[in-house]
């Protein structure tokens, strides 16, 4: 028999759920018998094959629904029909974003702007509210998913370094908002992942010309992050609120022109 989960009975959120870091994340979750509800753009998931991912590790079947974070119609749409099949929410975690990407000057407009920070900056918010409204309470655990890009030069990431540089900012406010809620909102930062979201932004030739600069061990997995952020919502680390975790095995530190220098000889430089 397998034993009790520390999520059973406990319904988690992940929007984009259906792919990359979010499909991992909720497979964490699952693993220890969270129902995982995950949100997709229209036409851009194989239920089937998600539901059987699902099924191999023993766990409750996945709620998939269509939702976009940018329309607030598809969020009233979507929280109530999680309250009428779920009831609750435990765990929000806010994984989907979208950012116009800037390839020149001539894409810096105030339209693509204020698209991008609605659709990266906003849902976050948004939907925890839409949880209060539509279920009777707050998740327990919200948790957004970031990047280094505020904090560092990568191409095409104008719109979307602003967009999560916004979003940890209103994080950090909302969890002293809800400081007498019992809910903790926190943030995870992770280095680059080889996943769609990355070829989608970046293009493919990004990926092979940092193969050639820097090992596989530079990039992050999706199971690494995933991890964290359960580890989060576990209510082992119920002390920490409003807080910017980075997770990247301390590559933030040793990187640069002098790392690359120091491996040269691995890297055939």
């Amino acid at each position: 028999m397998k034993p009790p989960g520390l999520y059973d009975g406990r319904v988690v959120l992940v929007t984009g759920g259906t792919k990359g870091i979010g499909l991992a994340t909720a497979l964490a979750f699952a693993q220890h018998g969270a129902r995982a509800v995950l949100t997709h753009k229209w036409g851009s998931a194989d239920e089937d094959e998600l539901r059987a991912q699902f099924r191999a590790l023993g766990a409750p079947e996945p709620l998939i629904l269509e939702a976009d974070i940018s329309r607030s119609e598809d969020t009233d749409r979507l929280f109530a029909q999680i309250a009428e099949r779920c009831g609750r929410i435990d765990a929000f975690i806010s994984n989907a974003s979208a950012a116009v990407t800037v390839q020149s000057l001539d894409d810096l407009t105030e339209r693509a702007f204020a698209k991008s920070m609605r659709a990266t900056a906003w849902p976050t918010v948004e939907y925890t509210l839409a949880a209060k409204k539509h279920l009777g309470a707050f998740p327990r655990y919200v948790v957004l998913m970031s990047s280094d890009g505020p904090d560092r030069f990568t191409p095409a990431y104008d719109f979307v370094a602003c967009g999560k540089a916004a979003a940890e900012s209103l994080c950090r406010y909302l969890a002293y908002r809800l400081r007498d809620e019992d809910v903790r909102v926190n943030v995870i930062r992770s280095r680059a992942i080889k996943t769609d979201a990355f070829t989608d932004t970046f293009g493919s030739e990004f990926y092979g010309f940092l193969r050639k600069l820097v090992p596989d061990e530079w990039f992050m997995t999706v199971e690494e992050v995933a991890d964290a952020t359960f580890g989060l919502c576990s209510g082992m680390f119920d002390a920490m609120t409003g807080q910017v975790v980075m997770v990247d095995r301390g590559n933030t530190f040793a990187d640069g022109i002098s790392v690359i220098y120091e491996q040269r000889a691995e890297l055939g430089l």
